[in-house]
């Protein structure tokens, strides 16, 4: 039987990460769906079409919801994953340099699932750092 337990130091970095993740997901849909006009820029020149920041706003906010939610959190996971990857093939087919854009998103699914694991001993065991 594995071990399923979380230690309070994980469960608070795990807490810290899934904070850090949140807060700037927070940012970028206020951003959203504020409508501001840097993202109706930004868009632009990735060739999104008009007004869709909005609705990508919307999308991004049903998954953090699931991420946060304990019972959808895997799930949450999951999807985040999907969709930092797709950031990262947007700024990749426009050349963006890879540290600050490309592996952005990258970065953001990491620190998610990062949080997510430190803070859920039932994913550690399902995903080990290491073979027991």
């Amino acid at each position: 039987m594995t071990d399923t337990t979380t230690s309070r130091p994980m469960l608070w970095a795990g807490w810290g990460l899934t904070g850090l993740f949140t807060a700037f997901m927070i940012m970028d849909i206020g951003m959203k769906l504020l409508r501001l006009p840097i993202v109706e820029q930004t868009g632009a020149q990735m060739g999104l079409p008009k007004g869709s920041g909005f609705w990508i706003g919307v999308m991004e906010l049903a998954i953090l919801a699931l991420y946060l939610l304990p019972r959808t959190a895997v799930l949450g996971a999951v999807l985040i994953a999907a969709l930092m990857g797709g950031t990262a093939a947007i700024h990749w087919m426009h050349a963006d340099p890879w540290p600050s854009h490309i592996l952005f998103g990258v970065y953001l699914a990491l620190i998610a699932w990062g949080g997510l694991w430190l803070r859920d001993g039932r994913l550690r065991a399902l995903m080990p750092w290491r073979a027991p």
